[in-house]
């Protein structure tokens, strides 16, 4: 009697932020559907693949150090192929620095991964970095392999970027803006949807901006309007508003919207306009505010997230004080911040008047001390508050555990309610065990600095 032969295995390492996990998703789609199996044992694998971010240098590190980790374990007849920003950025240097690579597959190439994979099985150690800014027209983002927790997926509606943040390499990683169409993307979200997603977190290097490219006028508020259309699906979140290109009509969409959830995540990057326009980026930080009060009266009780970079060039200490001033007025909800990075191919890589390390260091300090006290008065004011919480997963709490004493028990449920976005704005915790992927009515009773805590309503 035959023995059936194992079907080949492949490992990913997704690294760096969600756009790059959904790339990362289709890769697995596309080998899952000529029949390879997929693994979370890299040793078991005949195939590695670290999909890589080379946004910022500790990106870059750990990009490194996970390539560096998987060559220093391959075995006899393994593959271990680089994909993503990093290959495509020193893709010919990696693959002559590290021997043990295998292929090389930049960030428009990657629907081609079984083909690349096959290439590489020849002995070739091939180089695909082409095909950046026209990969949407045959990439149809389907099959995909979602490795999300179940109820929830991102869907990436455009690739690329049209801004030119001095600081930001991103345009040079993955080209101009690239918009899919909305037929494309409802067609996904109805698939994720069947899968058993029941919130899509929408993302893109500029949300507010798709469909621009393609003729589209307020885009994002055609999309969000065909989504009502999708059974099943109860949430959809927006990550990555640009300022300038937040339209009325958007807001106005996003108020009419059954299933937009009032969470805005707009990184702004600084307040200043002289660093915003040695940034290039809009110097209008009275409209950011203006913006902030117009996203409230329209989405009463709205979750607002943004980002800043601390220590970009030529920054003084007065225009720090002015981010401070203007961190205190906004009184956003969440904020995170990055100290400037130095990156090769950027504007901003030649400018001078750096900011010393040690000062990035002490004024990062002095604005997350400042928002801390800001995200604290907010969740105090939200207690009491009654939500819907998506259950992903329950958990034995530690008895040291903060939590575990407010809500007097051990076992918890573990989620997230409109007001935090996965993976960047903590969990709620809930007192019981409740089914993961069912959403439970919640009313918060407490917070800690990242997390809030609850019992079931009523």
């Amino acid at each position: 009697m035959a023995v059936a032969s194992r079907p080949d295995r492949v490992f990913l390492a997704s690294l760096g932020c969600a756009k790059n996990l959904v790339d990362s998703e289709v890769m697995l789609g596309r080998l899952a559907s000529d029949g390879w199996a997929l693994t979370t044992d890299a040793g078991d694998a005949d195939a590695i693949v670290v999909n890589t971010c080379s946004f910022i240098d500790p990106a870059k590190a750990e990009s490194t150090d996970e390539i560096l980790r998987y060559a220093g374990a391959k075995r006899s007849g393994q593959l271990l192929i680089v994909a993503g920003c990093l290959a495509q950025r020193y893709g010919a240097e990696l693959r002559e620095l590290v021997p043990e690579i295998d292929a090389v597959i930049g960030t428009g190439a990657f629907p081609k991964i079984r083909e690349i994979i096959e290439e590489a099985r020849s002995g070739a150690r091939p180089l695909h970095l082409e095909d950046r800014d026209a990969y949407l027209d045959r990439l149809g983002f389907l099959p995909r392999v979602v490795t999300t927790p179940r109820a929830t997926a991102y869907l990436k509606v455009s690739e690329g970027c049209n801004h030119v943040c001095a600081f930001c390499i991103i345009p040079t990683l993955r080209g101009i803006g690239k918009s899919r169409t909305i037929d494309s993307l409802v067609a996904e979200a109805k698939s994720l949807v069947a899968g058993g997603a029941q919130e899509l977190v929408i993302v893109a290097q500029d949300t507010s901006d798709y469909g621009r490219d393609i003729g589209m006028r307020d885009g994002l508020a055609r999309l969000i309007e065909a989504f009502e259309s999708i059974d099943g699906l109860r949430w959809v979140r927006l990550l990555y508003l640009y300022p300038t290109s937040v339209t009325k009509r958007i807001v106005d969409s996003m108020r009419a919207s059954t299933k937009v959830v009032p969470y805005v995540d707009m990184p702004l990057q600084h307040s200043h306009p002289e660093v915003l326009k040695a940034m290039r980026r809009p110097p209008q930080p009275q409209r950011y505010l203006e913006l902030f009060d117009e996203i409230r009266a329209a989405l009463p009780g709205a979750t607002i997230r943004s980002t800043f970079i601390v220590g970009f060039p030529g920054e003084t200490e007065e225009h720090f004080e002015h981010l401070l001033s203007f961190i205190g007025r906004a009184k956003l909800d969440r904020t995170g911040f990055f100290e400037y990075s130095r990156e090769e191919g950027t504007a901003a890589y030649s400018m001078t008047d750096r900011v010393a390390t040690r000062v990035k260091h002490e004024r990062i300090a002095r604005a997350r001390d400042l928002q801390r006290t800001i995200s604290n008065a907010n969740d105090a004011a939200r207690i009491g508050e009654r939500l819907d919480v998506l259950i992903e997963q329950r958990r034995l709490m530690p008895a040291s555990s903060n939590i575990r004493q407010a809500l007097g028990t051990r076992l918890v449920s573990v989620g997230r309610s409109i007001r935090e976005a996965p993976g960047v704005d903590g969990n709620v915790y809930i007192a019981g065990e409740y089914a993961v992927g069912s959403f439970v009515d919640c009313t918060i009773n407490g917070h800690t600095e990242f997390d809030r805590y609850g019992t079931l309503a009523g």
